[in-house]
């Protein structure tokens, strides 16, 4: 998951995408094993040359010897590099890393002698160069520990980048799930709405055709917003306030006098990044159990709404009794936002609805920037 931006004065709908993966079978990818193993080399060259100058005197021979010797050994652990991306299957166990680091520090400090002996009794056979390759026994053991610690990092760094990209690709799976999840919650929410308001609409043609017909132009701009905001996820909470309100005043035009509603929020609460369309079950469910049809009492419905630092707290009271949760036929718009919740703020939300003295309050509190799956 990444953290919701502000983006043209609007939070950011969309995470960076990360990085593709090359599909290659080796975890080390081919130009930064290039780059470490060529710095890893210059490093031997540089301390071979230090080390045989010092030893027979003779700066030009050092560097000969080693430009020969590392040359073939930096061809070798190139060659063992593509052998293992073509033929090793990862992740390896140390079971398998310690025989083949063994195995490929033998062979090449045998080999590395066997090279140390054919240019003493080839191209070097007398004088300084012939004496500075020393015994082909003693090439054997310095360049066979310098394979051994070559393996050994080589299959430490990759096991290291195998767990990386392996939880690279595990979140992506789990960011691809949760956006699908996200985009099947919007579009099982809008259609749920749109199905209330045009029922809302019917009941009131035959009756108030001006009515139905203000309360027409006032779903049209509600579904406007939800046009606008198509492939959005996450919105300011100020718009979705104003989609409040424009609720609201729909189903006042349909209770008249029976539906008192009111919408507070402090100055700072509106530039907090919320899920888009978050409030709109909380506000509906207190229309939808909060009116009676066989009483005359008033329903007040209150939406309120306090930001404290990156905490916000909205809470939607309305008079009357709470209704128990009908287990036949549960609500579709408590579940869809307590998921919604948990993909956007994981462990840093609470939502509660309970009966409060006289009134019915569903509060709502998240905390922390909001996460986009």
């Amino acid at each position: 998951m990444a953290l919701v931006e502000r983006q043209n004065g609007r939070p950011a709908s969309a995470a960076a995408t990360p990085a593709e993966h090359d599909g290659e079978a080796s975890p080390i990818a081919l130009a930064t094993f290039w780059q470490a193993n060529l710095a890893g080399w210059l490093f031997v060259a540089l301390f071979g040359v230090i080390s045989r100058a010092v030893f027979y005197g003779d700066l030009r021979v050092a560097v000969l010897v080693t430009a020969i010797m590392d040359s073939i050994g930096y061809g070798l652990t190139c060659l063992a590099h593509v052998l293992i991306r073509k033929y090793l299957r990862w992740p390896v166990t140390a079971l398998r890393v310690v025989p083949i680091a063994l195995a490929f520090a033998v062979l090449g400090g045998l080999l590395q002698m066997l090279v140390v002996g054919l240019l003493r009794q080839g191209l070097f056979t007398e004088g300084y160069f012939g004496q500075a390759f020393g015994g082909p026994f003693i090439a054997a053991i310095y360049y066979t520990s310098v394979f051994l610690g070559w393996a050994l990092a080589y299959f430490w760094l990759s096991t290291d980048f195998e767990a990386r990209a392996e939880r690279v690709r595990r979140s992506e799976a789990q960011s691809a799930a949760a956006r699908a999840e996200l985009q099947q919650l919007r579009v099982q929410l809008d259609p749920h709405f749109l199905f209330n308001a045009l029922n809302t609409v019917t009941a009131e043609i035959p009756d108030r055709p001006q009515v139905a017909l203000e309360m027409t132009r006032r779903i049209a701009a509600y579904m406007r917003y939800c046009l606008d905001n198509q492939g959005r996820s996450v919105c300011w909470l100020a718009d979705e306030l104003d989609a409040v309100k424009s609720y609201l005043r729909i189903q006042a035009l349909r209770y008249d006098e029976r539906l008192v509603c009111s919408v507070e929020a402090d100055a700072d609460a509106g530039s907090f990044p919320v899920p888009h369309l978050i409030l709109q079950g909380l506000v509906e469910n207190a229309v939808k159990h909060g009116l009676k049809p066989s009483s005359e009492t008033p329903l007040h419905i209150r939406v309120t709404a306090l930001r404290q630092g990156d905490r916000l707290s909205v809470a939607v009271t309305n008079s009357g009794r709470h209704a128990p949760i009908d287990r036949e036929r549960p609500g579709l718009g408590l579940a869809n936002i307590r998921r919604r919740l948990e993909l956007h703020f994981p462990g840093r939300h609470h939502l509660s609805v309970a009966q409060e003295g006289d009134l019915v309050a569903a509060r709502l509190t998240v905390q922390g920037p909001i996460c986009y799956a």
